[in-house]
């Protein structure tokens, strides 16, 4: 039988490259091809050429991202997730880097059925056919940490197996040093100092998402909390047949989330109504439960047939400060009463931008503006258009006259909350989500008892 499976997969899949200079190779090739790519378009600006293409699109910065999908997805680990955790929030990236990007949440190149057979193998201490009556030699999903696999248990049970790349943990120290340095020289990303609390936190990230006892121990967690929430929820793992490096859990069919409500596109109450459930499953994980699923990219979503939402992926999770998360309530509270300086107050109380000197950070008039711009979904009372928020280049020229603002960044335990809020985001944009959240964050503050006083009117932002 192992014979066949090895037939059946043939010589599909890549080598994951594991060696340092190998992928320091890599990483150096693709850091010198993205620095001359920004040269180019420098001066290309500057003489008036190759700007856009007939569909409007910067040429330049779209054969740059080509060239760092393809090599992220490659190499896997810390590089791949980079990539991940950077096309799940639009704002903050160009859009041409947006776009390539996308595709290493849910069809990057997989390891080979060589490499996956040798480490279950290895896992399991008995041949593979010695563990599953079935299993499906391509995966069904190939992602930064592992692929997943169909099969089916002794016991007739259809399962899903995530298989952790080999090496992974060896190579992370290195990635991270080696991106830091492309990122920095090539400009092409975000600023040094996003750069380097992003690399930290994806290397905390990588570490938790390689330990799959735990991720198995989560996935136990996550049912029960889930439990109590109706069509939301996550697969039962088998902690008998999972190792360190392999889980194993009970098979959900459905389709990727962002697939799905693409394809609802002509029926936007069905589509908003999915999208109002996902992002009050979120806020209340966070505002009632104090917990997170902390990847919060599409590829970890799934909707199945009969309508429920499948959450996967508990390799990140985060256990939230109670007083942080009513924090970010009484600062979008502030905005509703119209106290500005209380809201300025807050971000200090807080934690936001510790290292800055002085109260000119704390700004109440320039806060303020900020908020209009950052917090506008949650400032108008109506059904919000996500895909039509210009939020990055309007937060791009609030930046340029008021440059200080850079310095008011979140305490660490904000960052990845912070992420995760850039992952919805991200998602509400790309599938065109209509949603009054503002409402929404009405609900839960009063449900928290957060709320001061009904919003004012005048507080409001009016069309």
């Amino acid at each position: 039988m192992g014979t066949d499976w090895e037939k059946l997969a043939g010589e599909k899949g890549e080598a994951i490259p594991s060696g340092r200079f190998d992928r320091l190779f890599r990483v150096g090739k693709l850091g010198a091809s993205l620095g001359a790519g920004t040269a180019l378009r420098k001066v290309g600006s500057v003489f008036g050429f190759g700007k856009k293409d007939d569909g409007g699109e910067d040429r330049v910065l779209a054969e740059q991202a080509e060239k760092v999908a393809k090599v992220l997805g490659e190499m896997k680990g810390a590089a791949m997730k980079v990539g991940q955790m950077l096309s799940a929030d639009p704002d903050l990236l160009p859009p041409e880097f947006t776009a390539r990007l996308t595709s290493l949440q849910s069809s990057a190149p997989p390891m080979t059925f060589r490499m996956v057979k040798e480490v279950l193998e290895e896992a399991y201490g008995q041949p593979l056919e010695a563990v599953f009556s079935e299993f499906t030699p391509e995966p069904i999903g190939a992602a930064s940490i592992g692929q997943v696999h169909r099969g089916r248990l002794k016991s007739g049970d259809a399962v899903a197996i995530k298989v952790q790349y080999p090496g992974i943990d060896k190579t992370l120290k290195s990635d991270l040093d080696n991106l830091a340095s492309v990122m920095a020289m090539s400009r092409v990303v975000i600023e040094k100092a996003k750069i380097q609390a992003y690399l930290h936190e994806i290397g905390r990230a990588i570490l938790d998402e390689s330990n799959y006892l735990a991720e198995a121990g989560n996935l136990t967690r996550f049912g029960e909390i889930l439990a109590s929430r109706p069509g939301v929820r996550a697969p039962r793992p088998y902690e008998a047949w999972t190792r360190r490096n392999v889980l194993v859990m009970e098979l959900i069919v459905g389709q990727k989330l962002d697939v799905a409500l693409e394809g609802l596109s002509g029926q936007p109450d069905q589509k908003n109504a999915i999208l109002e459930r996902f992002v009050a499953t979120y806020s209340w994980l966070l505002h009632d439960r104090q917990v997170l699923h902390a990847d919060p990219h599409p590829g970890n979503f799934l909707l199945t047939p009969e309508g429920d939402m499948v959450m996967l992926d508990f390799g990140c999770i985060k256990e939230c400060n109670e007083r942080f998360a009513d924090g970010i309530l009484d600062i979008m509270d502030a905005c509703w009463q119209g106290d500005d300086r209380r809201a300025a107050g807050l971000y200090r109380e807080l934690g936001f931008g510790r290292d800055s000197q002085g109260d000119e950070l704390f700004h109440p008039e320039k806060l303020r503006q900020y908020h209009e711009i950052g917090l506008e979904p949650f400032l108008r009372d109506e059904a919000f258009a996500f895909e039509h928020w210009d939020m990055r280049r309007r937060l791009q020229r609030y930046i340029m006259e008021w440059p200080t603002f850079i310095k008011l960044t979140p305490p660490a335990e904000g960052l990845l909350i912070f992420r995760v809020l850039g992952g919805i985001k991200g998602l509400l944009t790309k599938v065109g989500g209509t949603l009054n959240v503002h409402q929404m964050a009405v609900e839960t503050a009063r449900r928290r008892g957060r709320l001061t006083g009904e919003p004012l009117r005048s507080a409001l932002l009016t069309r």
